[in-house]
């Protein structure tokens, strides 16, 4: 690692508490902390350049950030919220080619990175963390399956309804992830506008469904949120 050498058995402690690394033995986590970068990218400062990163293979440890499809009609489409232990980009990594997708940095980020061509070969001498690797390789996937389901056959209440409920952690009790995002980056995620979603946030809010305070939700009553998610009732 050539940035926070020191800190080196820090990076290696939080890699372990990461469930891909859950079976991967001390001494392979050295070994691949040992190879990464220590980046560091700012919100509204720094961007993240798909081209540069056709090479290269990043583990987020801190921050959030978006990754996307734009047309050229600049109408773009959220595929997933990235965040603490979250990985990315898997299809360059397997493919060898370049991923058609924009990154916007939603918080301040900061990120392992590695040649993709280490990545590949520290991960054929740990096969049991390469199928930990896919197995969250799938989760991601059928949450995007999940939301592009919701988007071509659900209302806009049953699609805000299974968002919320998508990223809700009964244990804690909260919406993790997508928590603190600006009405407008949750509506990308489903498909619709700001001014939509926001319509609909306050009638779950006055319905006693759910609590808005500033960027934060807080679910009241799980079980009529899941009702609402399976209405088929439009509200415009």
């Amino acid at each position: 690692m050539d940035a926070d050498q020191n800190n080196s058995d820090f990076y290696v402690d939080l890699l372990k508490n990461n469930s891909i690394f859950e079976t991967t033995t001390q001494q392979s986590l050295e070994n691949l902390v040992a190879s990464c970068n220590l980046k560091h990218f700012i919100k509204g400062t720094h961007t993240i350049d798909k081209e540069n990163n056709l090479y290269k293979f990043h583990f987020i440890i801190k921050g959030k950030i978006k990754v996307y499809n734009l047309n050229e009609c600049d109408k773009h489409f959220t595929l997933f919220i990235l965040s603490k232990n979250d990985i990315f980009d898997v299809f360059s990594l397997i493919n060898t080619v370049q991923h058609n997708v924009c990154y916007d940095i939603l918080e301040d980020l900061q990120l392992l990175v590695i040649s993709t061509d280490v990545m590949r070969e520290w991960l054929k001498n740990n096969p049991e963390t390469l199928s930990a690797f896919f197995q969250y390789t799938m989760e991601k996937f059928k949450l995007l399956e999940s939301q592009l389901l919701d988007v071509g056959t659900n209302t806009i209440t049953a699609r805000v309804a299974n968002l919320l409920l998508q990223h809700y952690n009964k244990e804690t009790k909260r919406i993790e992830n997508i928590d603190n995002l600006p009405h407008d980056e949750l509506a990308q995620l489903i498909g619709t506008s700001r001014a939509v979603i926001n319509r609909h946030i306050q009638r779950l809010k006055k319905e006693g469904i759910i609590d808005v305070s500033r960027k934060h939700i807080k679910i009241l009553n799980v079980k009529l949120l899941e009702a609402q998610s399976q209405t088929r009732d439009p509200f415009s």
